[in-house]
């Protein structure tokens, strides 16, 4: 009973996509988010970031732009091919004008530079699931 209650609790929890090469930086968000009631699925480049939003269906991605291989405004095209209206913030260390500009085109919530605090990402998370709730409800 305790475990179906467990998996039904999971199930309810947003989850959040965290999509960027930095291992370290994958690990500090499962631990630390994971405590605030998100589940956190990861992908360490943009293929597998891509196969992982089509197979969780996340409420928010985090990702990153400069990974190698595939950029993250490649990945958020693709991302957004199968899925209009998740939430995306770009956090990235990396920004330039034009990849904020193809960023903004593909309708990204929010765009926070590397360095940031722990409290502005959780933050932002907050607000964004709250004003995609508040959207489904009208």
């Amino acid at each position: 009973m305790l475990r179906k209650i467990e998996k039904i609790n999971k199930e309810l929890k947003p989850k959040i996509l965290v999509i960027d090469d930095e291992l370290d930086l994958l690990k500090f968000f499962e631990r630390i988010l994971s405590y605030d009631e998100y589940t956190i699925i990861t992908a360490c480049d943009g293929p597998k970031g891509i196969k992982k939003n089509e197979e969780y269906d996340p409420d928010l991605i985090i990702l990153d732009l400069k990974m190698p291989g595939m950029q993250g405004v490649e990945v958020l095209k693709n991302i957004r091919k199968v899925d209009k209206d998740v939430i995306v913030i770009i956090l990235t260390g990396y920004g330039d004008a034009e990849s904020i500009r193809e960023a903004v085109d593909l309708n990204v919530y929010e765009y926070i530079s590397k360095p940031t605090t722990l409290e502005m990402i959780k933050s932002v998370i907050k607000e964004a699931l709250a004003s995609n709730e508040i959207k489904k409800d009208e």
